[in-house]
């Protein structure tokens, strides 16, 4: 065993780096700990994922082309937790995509990323709306496998009302919970 901390209780042994092997019970067992999920492993796998092809036929971006505008992933919440229903904490970050054809209009998205052993793996992007969309889509939770949010009137919409919306992930996508089968 390593001399990385090491902790001792009574009859198991267990290390807290990515593998060890556990005394419990005498016997032995190998164990894994996988790398924590957090804001700053999001960042970091968004960064990775917008320089993928994937990526940029998803929200059509060029991280080549400056007249595919700019990215910017400063928006919060980041949402961490289940998805697939493995276990394994999974993440959506919102982010924009401002000044496409050097205009002044924004595209907003959330990326979807699902936890592969302890990686988080971008998925695809969820639109979540536009400037001049009629309605934004905006997530605030992930709770049992539910992406809980609202759907708003757009900036140049003042009429509409707010409307809480469910989504789950199936089929590799985010897909809307009809309402009379959202959980409460």
């Amino acid at each position: 065993m390593s001399s990385e901390n090491i902790h001792q209780d009574q009859d198991t042994i267990t290390t807290n780096t990515s593998t060890g092997i556990a005394k419990d019970a005498d016997t032995l067992k190998q164990i894994t700990k996988l790398p924590v999920i957090d804001t700053t492993a999001v960042l970091h796998a968004f960064k990775n994922a917008t320089a993928t092809k994937q990526f940029g036929e998803d929200v059509n971006y060029n991280i080549q082309d400056e007249l595919s505008g700019s990215i910017f992933d400063s928006e919060r919440p980041i949402l961490i937790g289940d998805l697939n229903g493995d276990h394994l904490d999974d993440a959506i970050m919102p982010f924009t995509i401002e000044g496409r054809d050097g205009g002044n209009n924004w595209d907003a998205h959330y990326a979807v990323f699902i936890n592969k052993g302890g990686q988080l793996k971008y998925q695809y992007s969820f639109n979540r709306g536009a400037d001049l969309a009629e309605t934004q889509t905006f997530f605030k939770t992930i709770e049992n496998g539910v992406v809980k949010g609202v759907v708003e009137p757009g900036f140049h919409y003042s009429d509409g009302e707010s409307i809480p919306v469910s989504f789950i992930y199936k089929n590799n996508k985010l897909s809307e919970v009809p309402a009379s089968s959202k959980t409460k």
